[in-house]
């Protein structure tokens, strides 16, 4: 008995003995969504990397740590509060041959005032551990995979406790690669648990999550009584300085990672609540930002951050939409071509700083080939009936050169066409900016990538100089049409194969990362390169 107590006073201590380190007075703390949904796990684990122990609790409606706890162990796991099965050193909630089981039932020794009475309580019984169930500490003891066992266990051990579980919300801690529980909570559906690295105070925690160390503090909540959606509660400025070294290269130049930086901040504010039906503001993945922890950075990727903290984009003295994409391929695009409305600061335009680095872009210049028949497969998936396909092509382009629409046409004459973000996505492109050649319609001659015409004879144009004649007679011809006037460019017949090439990568609209690398190789400031990316901005 007095060593089951001595081992838990060694486990777990008393509340409140070192103030929870707070983001400076104005800094924003973000809610960035490491596990949920379909990765919402029964067992979370967490390990000190800088710091020691932890400080059990949660957080409140402004995100303020309330401690309720601590424990000076190291290696932590957050279970739900259903049968959780350990084997191998792993926790599943699917029992295995020879698995130990941590089991939902315990025996309630007593319900407390504090945590000191419930914690020297729990300490009195082996298997003993505190517990804050619904705004009470109680004592309480075992952990077992019925209601059976555990009150046989009561009653053989000779206690007057009552048997209990807590509801479908709650959370045990434990130390990791055993079944002995520290710590068990219980806030219902409104108060998730929360847990603050490192109780000496000494040193700025970083901690391991599933082979990625993070700043800050970490929420479990069990969304509609299920897994644990693992959330990561972070100050502003130690996320963005963690967001640039995994959306660019830590040793990128200065200029632009300050630029990025810019970009993460502004999206982060702007973005907040994005995953509101998982509670949390961004993701860590590239849905919204890439951010895995603290792995990647330099004294460079800090300098960086430090040197434009604080410092958001704006328009009109709104946050703007601060996207990016790796590579435009040469020009980005205005936000109404791509998705649905214009964007007054998301234009359009040609970018010649991107050809300075492009030997350095990873396939800055791309080719995929598609037979005929792929790409009706591909249609039909998406639930259009047609059949032999006879022609695709680019139908529409923009003013700066990327593609606005593509269409197909089946060998019933039928036609589909995709525009904006679709005329990348359907075929899965790299990149908006691309051309079509080959094909199985004998070839013909386009206006533009448009208007297709089946023979060139009795046709006249007009030259780069303003000469008219035949168009057999001149070179890279443009033809007066209705409209005005376009360029003629000639594809010939190629079977019943598609190519497509192209240039860049991602969805063209706002900041290039790589243009941004070469306008910083080129001696531009980081306003200066977010300034051209984003029409009409400040920075403030």
């Amino acid at each position: 008995m007095k060593l089951a107590a001595a081992c838990l006073a060694a486990a777990l201590l008393l509340p409140g003995t070192v103030p929870v380190q707070a983001a400076p007075a104005g800094e924003p703390v973000l809610r960035v969504g490491l596990a949920y949904g379909s990765s919402a796990l029964a067992a979370a684990n967490l390990e000190n990397s800088v710091g020691s122990g932890y400080r059990l609790g949660y957080f409140d409606g402004d995100l303020s740590f309330v401690e309720l706890a601590q424990t000076g162990t190291a290696r932590i796991s957050m279970l739900k509060t259903q049968n959780i099965y350990l084997s191998g050193g792993s926790y599943s909630a699917v029992q295995s041959a020879g698995a130990q089981v941590v089991g939902c039932y315990h025996i309630r020794l007593g319900i407390y005032a504090d945590l000191t009475s419930a914690q020297a309580a729990a300490g009195a019984v082996s298997g003993g551990f505190p517990a804050w169930i619904d705004g009470n500490y109680e004592a309480r003891t075992g952990a077992y995979a019925t209601r059976e066992e555990a009150q046989a266990a009561c009653t053989a051990m000779g206690l007057a406790g009552e048997i209990v579980g807590t509801s479908s919300y709650g959370v045990s801690v434990v130390e990791t690669g055993s079944t002995r529980i520290l710590f068990q909570y219980d806030g219902g559906s409104a108060q998730p648990f929360g847990v603050m690295p490192d109780v000496t105070g000494e040193s700025e925690p970083v901690t391991w999550f599933k082979g990625y160390k993070y700043y800050g503090g970490f929420r479990y909540e069990r969304i509609g009584g299920g897994d644990l959606t693992v959330v990561n509660v972070v100050n502003m400025e130690d996320y963005v300085r963690c967001v640039i070294t995994w959306e660019m290269g830590a040793s990128w130049p200065k200029e632009a990672l300050k630029a990025q930086a810019c970009c993460a901040r502004t999206y982060a504010a702007r973005n907040q609540d994005r995953h509101a039906a998982y509670h949390f503001d961004v993701c860590s993945e590239v849905h919204c930002q890439a951010y895995h922890g603290t792995q990647n950075l330099t004294a460079n990727s800090i300098q960086a951050a430090s040197e434009c903290e604080g410092v958001y984009i704006r328009y009109g003295g709104a946050l703007a939409e601060t996207v990016y994409s790796s590579s435009n391929g040469g020009a980005s695009e205005s936000a109404e071509n791509v998705w649905n409305s214009a964007v007054p600061y998301l234009v359009g335009k040609l970018d010649p700083y991107e050809a300075l680095v492009s030997s350095r872009i990873p396939n800055y210049s791309w080719s995929v080939t598609f037979t005929a028949e792929e790409l009706a497969t591909k249609l039909r998936a998406k639930g259009y009936i047609c059949g032999s396909i006879v022609d695709f092509r680019v139908s529409e382009t923009t003013p700066t050169g990327n593609v606005k629409a593509i269409t197909f046409t089946d060998s019933a004459g039928k036609s589909w066409t995709f525009r904006k973000e679709s005329a990348r996505t359907l075929l899965g492109l790299r990149s908006q900016r691309y051309s079509v050649t080959g094909g199985g319609s004998g070839g013909g001659f386009y206006v533009d990538g448009g208007d297709k015409l089946d023979t060139i004879g009795g046709c006249y144009a007009i030259s780069g100089d303003g000469t008219v004649g035949q168009i057999s007679s001149v070179s890279s011809p443009y033809v007066i049409t209705s409209s005005g006037v376009s360029q003629l460019t000639a594809r010939s017949g190629g079977g019943d194969t598609y190519v497509i090439s192209g240039t860049g990568y991602g969805h063209n609209v706002g900041m290039s990362q790589y243009g941004a690398m070469a306008m910083a190789e080129a001696g531009y400031t980081y306003d200066q390169i977010l300034k051209f990316y984003f029409t009409g901005v400040e920075l403030s």
